[in-house]
């Protein structure tokens, strides 16, 4: 099977990916006060040709005491019908399991094959299967210093379920204004795992949001989970 090499190596092939991918990032990822043209990725390491949709990733800064949260997120725009297809939310679970995971395992839209010899970087593939070629779907990273989201103060890595729930919901909101092209497609939420909890607390927030009016008002319709902790 030609990614069963991937699967032996997997944690070391994620490791690399996501320090080449960091240090590319690094050169023009941007915050909420930046335009999303800033925010575009061209190209990825190991991806050889042009990516079929564009691809966004950026910071949004969640402002609070002690200090600043900055959430990492990493936008595909739909290969279909970017304009009506609906904006995917997707958050792994763990809990502290960075959503890359959903993007290198799952359903993403590549497909990583070991590098030859197996210390080099991962060869990326086309996944045929991808969520984007029906929706748009934002890669989250959530609650802070999981993955690449991180804080200048170490005491906002302690938080609690309705804490994340807030800080997200806070992030939409900032995400939809720099993003508002997308507001009135419909807004799903998803996730796996420790994400049966964050799923739904997080979408009693939105919609909390949506009955007090809260601006932007995100067109919010459904949410559903993947081998989710209920208990």
């Amino acid at each position: 099977m030609i990614f069963e090499n991937f699967y032996i190596h997997a944690d070391m092939i994620i490791l690399k990916f996501i320090c080449s991918i960091t240090l590319a990032l690094l050169l023009t990822v941007s915050t909420v006060r930046a335009a999303p043209k800033k925010s575009v990725i061209s190209s990825l390491p190991g991806f050889v040709g042009t990516l079929p949709s564009k691809h966004y990733a950026g910071y949004m800064t969640i402002d609070g005491s002690p200090g600043e949260k900055n959430l990492f997120y990493y936008f595909i725009v739909s290969e279909r019908n970017p304009s009506k297809d609906p904006v995917v939310l997707w958050l792994n679970g763990g809990p502290a399991c960075s959503s890359f995971d959903g993007f290198i395992y799952e359903h993403g839209p590549f497909k990583f094959q070991a590098g030859k010899p197996k210390e080099s970087l991962p060869t990326l593939h086309l996944n045929p299967f991808s969520w984007s070629k029906v929706s748009n779907i934002i890669y989250l990273d959530s609650p802070c210093g999981v993955g690449l989201s991180y804080s200048n103060n170490p005491k906002n890595y302690v938080t609690g379920d309705l804490q994340t729930a807030s800080d997200t919901h806070t992030f939409l909101l900032k995400w939809f204004k720099l993003y508002p092209e997308f507001l009135s497609n419909p807004f799903y939420i998803s996730g796996e795992s420790y994400a049966g909890v964050y799923v739904p607390t997080l979408a009693s927030e939105v919609v909390k949001g949506i009955q007090i009016g809260e601006k932007p008002l995100i067109n919010f319709k459904v949410c559903f989970l993947h081998t989710p902790l209920t208990g």
